[in-house]
């Protein structure tokens, strides 16, 4: 079997890539000239050098796989038409692709996210039936993806995953809540109670292959989560318990947080930068909850998680402190 990974070279990208190799998969990556490359450089992958968003690149990369596992995606972004170009557009074009130059498909994976859905009520957690009401345009440009995939192309064999908070090692996202927590200081923006579900790393590869073999998969979408879901201030106190450290909390004001956006507006306008904090994403940053019920991944494909968190927790610090990073 081979298997093309768009962002293979990511975060996520690089432990499914490790998944498929384990599993004998011939694995095949699509790469920007400018990606870094450090996490599989010295993999037995094939690389082709290409980009979502210019479709004319993209027939060599799904040429002969049996499996795509779109992954590629922007967190960050300035501007709407940056997440629709990338999470959307580009979706659409490696979709086109794949039907004109991939006859042997049998899965194409498409990594969408819990902002898709957009945030919780309070504790109540959203299922995959849901109705989605996302609130930043990274959610409506996921969200967006997923209707068009539906129909454009009826006939695509397509699974979609919506992960919640991912952690773990090579993670540069979640690497500000672990300086945090060495410090034993965290800042809470409004809401000041807010609730969060999470996943580890590799029990999201996990979930992410288990559905590409199973055929009551196709045509599904999954949540893949721990089952339990925790409070910003139990989050944190997981994440500080590797250093023997007890949370101290700053509770910042709404103001502020809607000022440093506006900073952060500031700053990727005059560096042509993609920054995390912008006013785009404070509307996401801000919500009371971003929970999920994954039971219908359990009870379609009997698949769950299995690091809880403060076994990931502990794992990622180690990694974290071998590699310098804390």
């Amino acid at each position: 079997m081979k298997a093309l990974v768009t962002g293979g070279h990511g975060f996520i990208g690089s432990f499914l890539v490790e998944k498929l190799l384990k599993e004998k998969f011939s694995v095949r990556c699509l790469v920007r000239k400018t990606s870094n490359l450090q996490w599989i450089k010295n993999l037995p992958i094939e690389l082709v050098y290409g980009d979502i968003t210019q479709p004319e690149t993209l027939p060599a990369a799904v040429e002969g796989v049996n499996i795509i596992y779109h992954v590629a995606g922007a967190i960050k972004g300035s501007t709407r038409e940056k997440f629709f170009s990338v999470n959307c557009d580009g979706t659409l074009y490696l979709a086109q692709a794949a039907q004109e130059y991939a006859p042997n498909l049998k899965r194409f994976i498409f990594v969408s996210s819990v902002a898709a859905t957009g945030p919780a009520e309070g504790t109540q957690k959203p299922t995959e039936e849901s109705p989605c009401h996302p609130v930043s345009d990274y959610g409506k440009s996921k969200l967006e993806a997923e209707h068009r995939l539906k129909q454009k192309f009826p006939t695509l064999p397509l699974t979609i995953i919506r992960p919640p908070i991912v952690y773990g090692p090579r993670d540069s996202n979640f690497l500000t809540f672990f300086k945090f927590a060495k410090r034993g200081i965290f800042l809470v923006p409004p809401p000041y109670e807010r609730y969060f579900s999470i996943v580890y790393v590799k029990d999201l590869v996990d979930g992410m292959y288990a559905a590409s073999q199973s055929d009551a998969a196709k045509g599904q979408t999954y949540f893949i989560a721990n089952p339990e879901f925790y409070s910003f201030e139990s989050l944190a106190a997981h994440l500080s318990r590797p250093f023997s450290k007890a949370p101290h909390f700053i509770y910042v004001p709404g103001l502020l947080v809607r000022l440093l956006a506006f900073v952060g507006d500031g700053y990727a306008y005059l560096t042509k930068k993609d920054v995390m904090l912008t006013s785009k994403k404070f509307p996401e940053l801000t919500a009371r909850s971003w929970i999920c019920s994954s039971e219908k991944l359990q009870r379609e494909l009997h698949f769950k998680t299995q690091v809880p968190l403060s076994v990931g927790v502990r794992e990622t610090v180690e990694w974290l402190k071998g590699h310098r990073y804390l």
